[in-house]
């Protein structure tokens, strides 16, 4: 007869912290898919569709990456490494969310119409793709750097980073919809301590993976060709 089973305190904080974040973000899903569907009902085709559509959208597609991540934190594999320190965790808990704080300003609400359908446009083109790689990366889904699984394929093959250079873009529409000099300042805060983020996910995947060194040799780190 097998006694019931017993978990180490590591073990315990994986699948606490593995259920509070999948519940937060399934909230945060709802929330999104909720305010979407309100602003799809408001939409008037008479009078700038284009632009209302595109608010819709927007709502829509980042609710769609929120409950992405959601059920990849429910399903993922657990870490066989991670980063050790309080500081590597700051820095990716900042490069993730320190973006939430633009929801402590107001929206302009003087943009010309062509600067509101780009940063739709960003949002969307940005949340969509980062679902794409999301779904590449599967059960290897982290905020903290650690090591699960080496995923090189797909995006992967293009740039080591590719969910962070989505995320960015994405970003960058948000700002654009709160553009001021705060804004601007936390967008390049926020990609301050995502390269950060990038430094510790870097060094425990090669101590992780042997051949992560060769992979790191032909792809580049962030921007394809680039950098």
């Amino acid at each position: 007869m097998i006694g019931p089973m017993s978990f180490s305190r590591r073990q315990k904080v994986e699948i606490f912290v593995r259920i509070l974040l999948a519940f937060s973000f399934a909230v945060m899903a709802g929330l999104y898919f909720q305010n979407g569907s309100a602003a799809l009902g408001k939409i008037d085709f008479s009078n700038a569709p284009a632009y209302q559509t595109g608010h819709a959208l927007s709502i829509f597609v980042v609710g769609l990456y929120a409950a992405m991540v959601a059920f990849l934190y429910a399903i993922r594999l657990p870490p066989a490494s991670r980063f050790p320190g309080v500081f590597p965790a700051i820095a990716s808990f900042l490069g993730g969310f320190l973006l939430f704080a633009l929801l402590l300003l107001s929206p302009r609400e003087d943009l010309p119409f062509w600067a509101q359908i780009f940063s739709f446009l960003l949002i969307i083109s940005g949340n969509g793709f980062a679902v794409f790689i999301l779904s590449q990366l599967g059960r290897s889904f982290s905020i903290l750097p650690e090591s699960r699984r080496l995923v090189t394929s797909g995006a992967y093959s293009i740039v080591r980073h590719p969910l962070y250079l989505a995320e960015a873009v994405a970003a960058l529409g948000v700002v654009i919809i709160f553009l001021s000099p705060l804004a601007i300042l936390l967008f390049v805060a926020q990609l301050g301590w995502q390269l950060i983020r990038i430094h510790y996910e870097e060094k425990i995947l090669k101590e992780s993976f042997p051949e992560y060194e060769d992979y790191a040799k032909r792809t580049k780190r962030l921007i394809p060709w680039v950098y």
